[in-house]
């Protein structure tokens, strides 16, 4: 555990598990966060990303990048290691330090709400509604802290 984050490798049935796992290991950071992120944005599906992968909101890939994202965005390696390095990493370092000094779920739900809407917008639903929920899809963040905690347990749901 890490700022009361579980530092628990994804269990075998969340695929691309060993992707995220290796890359969150090679980054100190925590695979059963990403594969929650992955699940809100994916959900269980397995297939090989390819250009059609493109969501209605333009959505990109495994990860669903949508305000930037790398040229191969199609190879998941790459889809997942930007995900985490450009929007989940960030948004941990701004999460831990003050203000805020979250931790546990509170921590889960706010990277996963930053993802969601940007960290900005969830910095200003924290601060003004204290809510990082407040202007994301569908409580993207107690989705995400479910899934997190789904996958802590070895489920995959």
């Amino acid at each position: 555990m890490k700022d009361g984050i579980s530092g628990a490798l994804c269990p075998n049935v969340l695929p691309y598990a060993g992707i995220i796992n290796s890359l969150c290991l090679s980054r100190n950071f925590f695979p059963l966060l990403v594969g929650a992120i992955k699940m809100n944005e994916t959900g269980l599906g397995q297939g090989t990303v390819t250009e059609n992968d493109v969501s209605s909101d333009g959505g990109r890939g495994i990860m669903q990048l949508t305000s930037s994202y790398p040229a191969n965005w199609q190879d998941p390696t790459t889809n997942i290691a930007y995900a985490i390095d450009h929007f989940l990493i960030p948004a941990y370092q701004t999460w831990i330090a003050a203000p805020y000094s979250l931790q546990g779920e509170d921590l889960v739900r706010a990277i996963a709400a930053a993802y969601n809407e940007g960290l900005g917008t969830a910095e200003y639903d924290h601060d003004k509604y204290s809510n990082v929920d407040y202007g994301t899809t569908n409580e993207y963040g107690a989705r995400a802290l479910q899934h997190y905690l789904n996958l802590e347990a070895g489920r995959a749901e």
